[in-house]
C-alpha cells in the first residue's frame, strides 16, 4: 500500500465521523478527540465487508467536501499567487481544486490493507492552530510495525475544527501542491492551470 495515499483518505473519509457529532459536541471536543474518534470510524468504514470498492470511492468523494476546510487548503496550495486572483477567480479555483481532491484520492481504498492508525501526540501551533500526530502501523519484513508517520494540522472555524493540511513522513501535502502549482503558473499562468484543473476534473468524471 503507498502509504501516503492511504493518509490522504483518511482524511477525506473523515468527514463520516465529523459530520455524525452535532455542532454543540464538536465545539467542546479537542483536535486530538476529533481525530482519534475520525480513525476509529474510518477504520471501521474500510473493514466494512458489506460494501463495495466502488460504494468506499463514492462515499470517499462525497464526504471529503465536508471534512477540510478547501478554502484555506486552496489558498495555501497557490501561495503567493492567491492574491493576484480576483474574487471570481478564488471561487472557481476553489471549486475546482475541491474537485481535484477528492477525485485524485477518493480511489485510494482499493490500497488499503488493514493498516491501524494510533493518535500518539498533539501540539498547538501559532495562530491557534493544532496539529495531531498519528502514525500508521502496517505489515513491514513480514511484522505488524510503523510504516508512516502523519501529522494533522487543524484550525477552527465557526466553532468547528477543519483540517488545513496532512504532512506524511515530514512531507506537506500543500507544500507538495503548491511546488506543482508554481510551476504551471510560471509557465502559463492561471489560464493554463484552470484548465489543467477542469480537464482533469472532467477526465475523472468519465
Amino acid at each position: 500500500m503507498k502509504c501516503w495515499k492511504c493518509s490522504v483518505l483518511v482524511v477525506l473519509s473523515g468527514a463520516l465521523a465529523l459530520n455524525s457529532w452535532s455542532l454543540a459536541a464538536e465545539s467542546a471536543a479537542t483536535p486530538r478527540s476529533i481525530i482519534e474518534k475520525v480513525m476509529q470510524d474510518v477504520l471501521a468504514v474500510l473493514r466494512d465487508t458489506k460494501l463495495t470498492k466502488p460504494e468506499k470511492n463514492e462515499k470517499v468523494r462525497s464526504i471529503a467536501f465536508q471534512t477540510m476546510d478547501f478554502e484555506v487548503l486552496a489558498r495555501l496550495a497557490l501561495g503567493a499567487y492567491w492574491r493576484n486572483l480576483s474574487d471570481d477567480q478564488h471561487k472557481e479555483f476553489v471549486a475546482e481544486f475541491r474537485k481535484h481532491v477528492a477525485a485524485t484520492y477518493g480511489h485510494t481504498v482499493d490500497e488499503y490493507t488493514d493498516e491501524d492508525i494510533n493518535v500518539v501526540g498533539d501540539r498547538e501551533e501559532v495562530r491557534g492552530d493544532w496539529t495531531v500526530q498519528t502514525r500508521i502501523m502496517g505489515m513491514k519484513e513480514g511484522k505488524k510495525q510503523e510504516v508512516a508517520k502523519v501529522d494533522y494540522r487543524l484550525r477552527q472555524k465557526d466553532q468547528q475544527w477543519k483540517i488545513i493540511d496532512v504532512t506524511i513522513d515530514g512531507v506537506s501535502l500543500m507544500a507538495n501542491f503548491r511546488a506543482q502549482f508554481k510551476d504551471i503558473m510560471e509557465n502559463g499562468g492561471y489560464d493554463r492551470l484552470i484548465k489543467m484543473l477542469k480537464d482533469k476534473n472532467a477526465d475523472s468524471g468519465k
